[in-house]
Formats: C-alpha cells, structure tokens, sequence
C-alpha cells in the first residue's frame, strides 16, 4: 500500500465524517425549527400545506394568520437557573370547522369568530393575561371592535351575547 493510499482512505473518511455530522446538526436544526409545529399526523389533510414562518415575539396566545388560523400559538418565555432565557413555542390544531377566535383565546366556529385577517388587532390582548384579578380582560371598546368584525352577530337574534366585561361585584374568572 502506497502513502497516496491511505491518503485517499482518510480523506474519503474525513469527508464521510464531516457530510454525516453536517447532516445530523442540520436534521436537528430543521427539527428544532418545525418542533413548534408537531401536528397530529394528518393535519394537512384538514387544513392544507401548512406555513410554518409564524415566530413568537411576546408571551400569549396568538392565531397563525398564515394558516387561515386553523392554528394557534402558545408563546412562554422560560427561564433557566443558569440565567438565560428562552421563548418557547406550543402550537395547535383548532379542531375541524373551527378557527381560533383571538378575541375570546378559543376555537370557535367561524361564524363566532373575529375575521382571521383582524386577528393581529386583537394580539394586544395577551397584554392582560397578567393584568390582575381586579382588571376586566376585555374593555366595552375590545367588545364593541369584536361584535362589530363578526358578521351579523349582532343583528341574529336567539345567539348568546358576547361576554361583556363584569360591572362590579366578583372579579372575573380567571382559568
């Protein structure tokens, strides 16, 4: 066996080498990134190919725009005892027929529903997660904005009303 040999072999090792750790840290970059996104298997069957470029700036619940918001978001800073911090993302499937109303942070009909594209007008609303247990979670103008984007709410008789912020007395619950 000539030197030139065994240069070949360890280089054709090397490269094998370097192409499977190449490989692994991209599989677990790729997976770390659709991590947020673990879907129930068929998922796409009932909502089409799904986009998954929604990142979480803030903690809360937020509705994925992109995907007709069929797909929400749970956002939640975690804190870690060496110091560091780190945004953590949760998503979901709203179950079939049915969207995630941002307005009131559940899967409702779309009848029920905020539009999908004015659900980035209600985002400001995570902002009261942690406002308090004396603080309503929804003014008179957040209800007043919602009733007017849902398409005959109000003029339907025999619907429910939508939640109206208490008036005095007990706090509001808070789940």
């Amino acid at each position: 066996m000539k030197k030139s040999d065994i240069l070949v072999v360890n280089s054709c090792l090397d490269s094998y080498w370097l192409t499977d750790t190449f490989r692994q840290v991209a599989s677990r970059t790729l997976q770390s990134k659709r991590a947020a996104y673990e879907l129930p298997d068929g998922a796409e069957l009932i909502i089409g190919a799904v986009r998954t470029s929604f990142i979480c700036n803030n903690e809360g619940y937020y509705a994925d725009i992109e995907n007709n918001c069929q797909i929400f978001h749970i956002c939640h800073i975690a804190f870690h005892a060496d110091g560091t911090s780190e945004m953590q993302q949760w998503s979901f499937m709203c179950g079939n027929q049915t969207v995630f109303n941002q307005f009131s942070f559940t899967c409702s009909s779309y009848e029920d529903a905020v539009p999908c594209g004015s659900s980035g007008d209600f985002f400001y609303l995570n902002g009261n997660l942690h406002a308090g247990p004396d603080v309503p979670f929804h003014t008179e103008q957040d209800v007043a904005k919602a009733v007017s984007l849902i398409p005959g709410r109000s003029a339907q008789p025999g619907l429910p009303p939508v939640a109206r912020p208490p008036t005095g007395g007990r706090p509001p619950f808070r789940g």
